[in-house]
């Protein structure tokens, strides 16, 4: 298949399709999409992303892709499952494949003045050791898809971090075979409006993902965020650690979910989800969710959201910080579990740096 003909096939369907669900609570949808949308794409004339490679990856793009990746493409994440998933694939403009057989790194950066439109297809072969890095920086409306296949014995660790302008929507999704591991961190510090999904299917016996998130919305922004895990083998672990810090009038919303199917004995699965309020004028919701057909398994879920707490801010100032230094002292250990967490150096600076730039945006 050509891109040309993914393009016109999804643009016939957006009329007929719908926008993604968001969380509702009684009298209240939590997202919703801005209007003309479309009108923002000017164009779908190819971008250059900065690609660097390192070790056993071989990288393809453009009609490329297509030849090297196959059924691929577009086959974890549908092309017609929403409204915004046909328009990133009847606008795409940036079409990167990789192939990993052994210890090796991708990273890839885009920097625009227009939209971004990529999407990402990684085969991690058998006991292959991937790390991936992408980074966005765009205007108006970004979009951002990952479709990452796990090898047996294969391990994958992910990291992105989103920083478009306007409106921004991330789907991310694994499939995993038998000892595959998928390590996904996603951070998210720009944007109006960011919806992101990761996904992590674990469907070969004793695979496991851990999944993180790291945002950090302030002004009026918005940011939603989706970590959803299903266990399908046997011996499968998952593990989700998501943090954020909300800021003047800004919003903060988080979806998990842990299916457990029938299938899948001797399942661990863990969810753990906490926000910073920083102003009483911002807004957070969380909704973790457990779905489990099979009794065979250890699993929680958590979620807990709070201000700063009066006896730390008053330990620090009494030994001399002001308010303001005390503030962003709590906010950077607040992150600091998660970070520690982060096991690709790049992205660690990155989220570091971005953290640093929020609060000297207060000063």
């Amino acid at each position: 298949m050509k891109l040309d003909t993914i393009r016109d096939e999804a643009r016939s369907k957006i009329e007929g399709l719908e926008m993604p669900e968001s969380i509702r609570t009684p009298g209240r949808t939590w997202t919703r999409y801005p209007e003309g949308l479309e009108e923002k794409i000017t164009s779908s004339e190819s971008i250059e992303a900065s690609i660097e490679t390192e070790g056993e990856v071989k990288v393809f793009t453009g009609e490329e892709v297509l030849k090297k990746a196959g059924k691929k493409a577009f086959d974890l994440i549908k092309a017609d499952e929403n409204k915004l998933n046909a328009i990133h694939a009847a606008n795409i403009n940036s079409l990167i494949y990789a192939e990993a057989s052994g210890e090796s790194e991708l990273h890839i950066e885009y920097s625009e003045d227009r939209p971004v439109m990529s999407h990402l297809i990684v085969d991690a072969e058998k006991n292959a050791e991937l790390t991936v890095t992408e980074e966005t920086d765009s205007e108006e409306f970004n979009t951002s898809f990952t479709e990452i296949y796990v090898g047996e014995n294969a391990s994958v660790e992910y990291g992105a971090v989103e920083k478009p302008e306007g409106f921004s929507y991330s789907r991310r999704k694994a499939i995993t075979k038998k000892y595959g591991a998928i390590n996904w961190l996603n951070g998210i510090f720009e944007g109006d409006l960011n919806r992101t999904k990761i996904e992590t299917v674990l469907k070969g016996d004793n695979s496991e993902t851990e999944m993180t998130g790291v945002w950090y919305p302030t002004g009026e922004q918005h940011h939603d965020i989706s970590l959803h895990v299903r266990h399908i083998g046997d011996n499968t672990k998952c593990d989700m650690d998501s943090r954020s810090v909300v800021d003047n009038k800004a919003r903060s919303l988080y979806e998990g979910l842990q299916k457990v199917e029938r299938t899948a004995t001797d399942t661990s699965s863990f969810q753990d989800q906490e926000t910073l309020m920083l102003s009483d004028k911002a807004e957070s919701d969380a909704s973790p969710k457990l779905m489990i057909e099979n009794p065979d398994v250890e699993a929680s879920h958590a979620a807990a959201a709070g201000t700063v707490e009066k006896d730390k801010q008053h330990y620090l100032e009494s030994r001399g910080l002001n308010e303001d230094k005390a503030e962003r002292l709590v906010v950077k250990g607040f992150f600091e579990p998660v970070m520690r967490e982060i096991k690709v150096p790049k992205v660690k600076e990155s989220i570091r740096a971005e953290v640093q730039r929020k609060l000297d945006e207060k000063e």
